[in-house]
């Protein structure tokens, strides 16, 4: 227990100083709010909506006024972080579920600046972990130290029971961030379902020793989520280039689905620096609104 609490504590520093220095002014501008609350009238001028012209104002002042708005700033930040077995594919420091804690926690910090609430499921093929949105860097932290701590009960994976439970838990229009390998299917259904409702991002999560490309021989190789253990026989590339298209199939999968629904995406090398790519993310984005 006091090997995990120093992790968290080591984690919560390495993130706090990233969202202070990089990451809080950029996820601030990067996502909307709830909604619109009124915030000033001011002089009509050429080209404003006459739908916002304040007449109670206009009709005791004699000349035009109009209402302005401003976005309220509180957003519900979630994440459905999957942690079935594929997620331990890896070495030590190279494995994705350590990446998924990683981005999870960041994401999280990045809510403490702006007061927004935070929530989160964990999941394999069943909801492993389920907190509801709320504040404060206590919570944040207990997130993660479950997180680290968790054992999943299944090594399987089912995206779409988690979007299920995301539905039909949160009625409020929330920023929703899926950290994921998507090593998966059925899910699209329940993925356009949201998609109308919520800020989605996908981020797929890879390790580039699963698409076997530089090998060539006899290896078994174990299914990490069913358990099973077949031997993998590659002369001349056959069997290794059937395997990569299938890895590739992955990534051009979510493109398309990010292209048709409007969505978030990255595709992160679990071997590499994640955060150039998102911090670009953050900016496109910012850049968009």
């Amino acid at each position: 227990m006091k090997e995990i609490l120093q992790k968290v504590k080591r984690l919560e520093v390495k993130m706090r100083r990233l969202v202070n220095t990089t990451f809080a002014g950029e996820y601030r501008s990067s996502f909307k709010g709830s909604g619109l609350e009124f915030d000033e009238v001011r002089a009509y001028q050429f080209g404003d909506d006459v739908r916002f012209i304040d007449w109670n104002v206009s009709a005791k002042t004699n000349s035009l006024f109009v209402k302005i708005f401003k976005e309220q700033r509180e957003l519900n930040l979630f994440v459905l972080v999957d942690v079935s077995g594929s997620e331990y594919f890896g070495d030590t420091h190279g494995r994705k579920i350590n990446i998924a804690i990683e981005l999870s926690a960041l994401l999280g910090f990045c809510t403490l600046p702006n007061n927004d609430k935070f929530g989160l499921i964990a999941y394999s093929d069943q909801v492993e972990i389920f907190f509801k949105p709320s504040k404060g860097r206590k919570r944040i932290l207990g997130i993660v130290d479950k997180l680290m701590q968790i054992q999943p009960q299944s090594s399987g994976t089912n995206l779409r029971i988690a979007l299920e439970r995301f539905r039909n838990t949160q009625k409020r229009k929330s920023v929703l961030f899926i950290i994921s390998d998507f090593l998966d299917t059925n899910f699209e259904m329940a993925l356009k379902a949201i998609h109308h409702k919520h800020d989605v991002v996908l981020i797929r999560l890879y390790h580039p020793d699963e698409n076997m490309s530089d090998f060539s021989g006899i290896l078994p190789v174990n299914d990490l989520e069913s358990g099973a253990t077949s031997w993998i026989y590659s002369k001349g590339g056959t069997t290794t280039s059937r395997i990569q298209e299938r890895f590739e199939q992955v990534n051009f999968n979510l493109l398309e689905l990010s292209r048709q629904y409007d969505l978030g995406y990255l595709n992160i090398d679990v071997t590499q620096d994640y955060l150039p790519q998102l911090e670009h993310f953050f900016s496109t984005r910012r850049n968009k609104r």
